[in-house]
């Protein structure tokens, strides 16, 4: 399994411990997904496979690993769409609610990692989400609009 981190490029935390404890967060995972799928949001049924991070402190940003994210994007993203200048997406919960953010791409000194801000900080916030607690975010393009997009599920861990 792929680790991120919501802290920054090169801070992951494991995410989970043993097999079996990862087979039982894909199922619950999966479990979340339903609405998603049933309201008809996702494009032609294709959905990414999750990419985890396990939360730190800074909820302002969700700090996204190249290359384990940039393999599931480049699968979505188009051609002209230019993450380094900042590219609006919508993020949806389970139940279908959106949030309004801003995907950027920012390298460094030779390290390269995404970032997911402008609207994160209320995702957090209204889902209570704390430190140490797991994402999974899933990409995909909108049925109607194309926008891309992603869905995020969580466990808490406390």
């Amino acid at each position: 399994m792929a680790e991120g981190s919501s802290n920054d490029a090169g801070k992951g935390k494991n995410i989970v411990e043993d097999k079996d404890s990862e087979r039982e967060f894909l199922y619950k995972d999966e479990m979340q997904l339903e609405f998603v799928f049933n309201i008809g949001h996702v494009k032609d049924f294709e959905l990414s496979m999750p990419y985890m991070a396990q939360l730190t402190n800074d909820k302002w940003n969700l700090f996204l690993r190249v290359p384990y994210f940039e393999e599931i994007l480049l699968q979505f993203l188009k051609e002209e769409e230019d993450v380094k200048e900042g590219l609006p997406v919508t993020v949806y919960d389970k139940g279908g609610h959106e949030f309004p953010m801003m995907l950027k791409k920012f390298d460094k000194d030779s390290i390269a990692y995404y970032v997911l801000n402008r609207g994160w900080f209320n995702f957090c916030d209204e889902k209570r989400l704390q430190e140490n607690d797991v994402v999974a975010l899933r990409t995909f393009r909108h049925a109607i609009t194309d926008e891309l997009s992603f869905v995020v599920t969580f466990t808490k861990m406390r």
